[in-house]
């Protein structure tokens, strides 16, 4: 499994270029508008300031962002079992997220906002027995069909909840789908195609953050409307393909091998992971090289327990390869947005296996 990723480790990962644009502003050679300084004819002027780093305000909006879902995600209390631990999965890598960025803006010498502290929501402790009615896309995300043992009409379920309100845990739930829609915003086709203008150098982290930001929708219960897989292509699109097809190959290894909702939950993975395969294979065109006869396998696959292992290896093999490229991409706005939805993808079908990160596909390896 991957490395739990650490800022020191985010940080060195994108390499010179971060710190060439964030950190060593005045080694880089400056554009005439960033040198400009007034005429012969007013020589009591002051110096221009230097020029802010590149991309300054996307990160400064990106840092608002994180820390803006971060405090809507620690405000809901009352979540359960399998909610919880995702919830805490995604806080941590909001948490996460927010301080990177504000490291990153630091270390460019640009002035980082102060958090602001959240006002009170539904989901504080104090406010939990709440029960105001929910309008819009809120009203519809908190209906829910009666209880089957009350009847077909659910008449006293509803009564209760007249009555005392939902629990703790459906508020939590409620949210939590809130959450996901929001989350929607940042991985909208508006979204993407501002992406793709990040400077090269920003760019990885930015793709990595997004893609996390859409597997954190689609776990949260809610689809984002991807549009159409159109990049990356030729050899970019070649270079996944060495990460597809054994992802592909071992899924069918141990599905095969397993049974009931083992072999469900491996063939929920395959299905996808055939698809992209299937696209990237198109988007290569000729780039593609043929697919070899088969792919080495541990020999121990006949337990429950070394399919898991296996399965988490196999998925954790695609962010880093997703990522390894998409410096290259600034300016190409179909391999941003493939490139995202990919990541997004690869982080949401490894969930059962391996957790979410704040930057995945992001780490050095040993970190």
């Amino acid at each position: 499994m991957a490395a739990a990723i650490t800022r020191r480790s985010l940080l060195a990962v994108m390499g010179a270029g971060l710190g060439a644009v964030l950190v060593g502003c005045d080694s880089e050679p400056t554009s005439p508008e960033a040198t400009a300084t007034p005429g012969p004819t007013q020589p009591d002027e002051p110096a221009a300031s230097p020029a802010q780093p590149a991309d300054t305000e996307v990160l400064l909006l990106a840092l608002a962002r994180a820390r803006e879902l971060a405090d809507r995600c620690r405000a809901i209390t009352g979540a359960e079992g399998a909610a919880r631990a995702m919830q805490a999965q995604v806080q941590g890598s909001l948490d996460e997220q927010a301080q990177v960025l504000a490291d990153v803006l630091r270390a460019g010498n640009v002035a980082v906002p102060e958090p602001t502290t959240p006002s009170p929501t539904p989901q504080d402790p104090d406010r939990a027995t709440t029960t105001s009615t929910p309008t819009g896309d809120a009203a519809t995300a908190t209906s829910a069909p009666g209880d089957a043992s009350t009847g077909d009409d659910g008449a006293t379920g509803d009564a209760e909840e007249r009555t005392s309100g939902p629990s703790p845990a459906a508020q939590a739930a409620q949210a939590l789908q809130q959450l996901g829609r929001a989350a929607l915003d940042d991985v909208s086709p508006a979204a993407l195609n501002a992406l793709a203008e990040v400077s090269r150098a920003n760019l990885p982290m930015l793709i990595a953050l997004t893609a996390q930001r859409g597997a954190m929708a689609h776990l949260f219960g809610q689809e984002p409307s991807w549009p159409d897989l159109t990049g990356p292509t030729e050899a970019a699109a070649n270079n996944l393909l060495n990460v597809y097809r054994p992802a592909v190959y071992g899924f069918e290894v141990i599905a095969a091998r397993s049974h009931n909702d083992e072999r469900a939950a491996y063939r929920t993975v395959l299905g996808p992971l055939r698809t992209f395969t299937r696209q990237l294979t198109e988007l290569a065109g000729k780039a593609a090289a043929p697919a070899p006869l088969g792919y080495g396998l541990p020999q121990d696959v006949d337990s429950a327990t070394a399919r898991g292992t296996l399965a988490g290896e196999l998925m954790a093999t695609l962010p880093p390869s997703i990522m390894a490229q998409t410096a290259a991409f600034s300016g190409d706005e179909a391999a941003v947005a493939g490139s995202v939805r990919l990541l997004a993808d690869a982080v949401r079908l490894a969930q059962p296996w391996n957790p979410v990160t704040a930057f995945p596909g992001m780490r050095v390896p040993g970190a």
